[in-house]
């Protein structure tokens, strides 16, 4: 599930490109209170996701309209943010970091995946935001990759093997689905075709440190019948770093 909130920018403003970090605490601050509110001190996977600021545009003028998605497979998580979220319809002004919006309006969507009628018709999902996939040295070893250093873990890069990144995001996504639902699948390939798009690095702030991350840009294809943990990826977020707003992900 989905909710889109309709911004519109209360003064001539910068857009702010490392928005993540600001973003999440916005939704933080929506949970104070609620059974979610531990949520910001849990370890591993938040079970939410969010857009960028959009559409981009690196000035915004007073009254300029702006979107922002968040997305979660929990419904309570989303009925509770959307509760919250009407407090602030047409009268408290949203920080989000530098920027200052107000909030007009809220709308709840079920954004689900449309099923073929037949076997074999295909589904596409391309990124909004960019994957993060961290390989862990056990497995990244096996590759013989050409590497300066042994390191814990490196980002999936472009030049490393396509397998190496499917495995992972398709591990990732399996790990999500099974702490969230409490179910145990068989693993089997969920990915069918993917079509590499661009590769992009971003400074983030990680524990009061700035570091450089890779992500990368994704057309996703699936043949009918599509597993579930596709739906779950398209309101969890696919990959790592989903509760900073990473692995957002459309329908096409």
């Amino acid at each position: 599930m989905r909710i889109l909130l309709k911004l519109e920018s209360t003064r001539d403003q910068r857009y702010q490109l490392d928005y993540h970090y600001s973003v999440q605490g916005f939704i933080y601050n929506l949970l104070k209170g609620s059974r979610f509110e531990d949520l910001h001190d849990k370890d591993g996977y938040k079970f939410f996701c969010f857009s960028n600021i959009f559409p981009y545009s690196s000035m915004m003028k007073k009254g300029e309209k702006k979107y922002l998605l968040i997305s979660s497979p929990s419904k309570e998580f989303i009925d509770y943010i959307t509760d919250r979220l009407k407090e602030y319809k047409n009268r408290s002004l949203i920080g989000i970091g530098n920027m200052k919006f107000l909030l007009k309006n809220i709308e709840t969507i079920d954004y689900q995946i449309k099923r073929r009628s037949y076997r074999g018709e295909t589904v596409r999902l391309i990124t909004a935001t960019p994957i993060i996939i961290r390989i862990p040295r056990l497995k990244y070893e096996k590759f013989y990759l050409n590497l300066r250093y042994p390191y814990k873990y490196i980002y999936w890069r472009k030049e490393h093997p396509f397998e190496l990144f499917i495995d992972q995001l398709e591990s990732n996504l399996y790990k999500k689905y099974e702490e969230f639902t409490g179910t145990v699948l068989t693993r089997e390939f969920i990915i069918d075709r993917l079509i590499f798009k661009k590769q992009v690095s971003l400074k983030l702030n990680i524990h009061g440190n700035e570091h450089i991350v890779i992500g990368t840009l994704w057309e996703f294809i699936f043949y009918e019948p599509v597993s579930e943990l596709v739906q779950f990826g398209l309101d969890c977020g696919f990959g790592e770093r989903n509760s900073l707003g990473f692995g957002f992900m459309n329908l096409i």
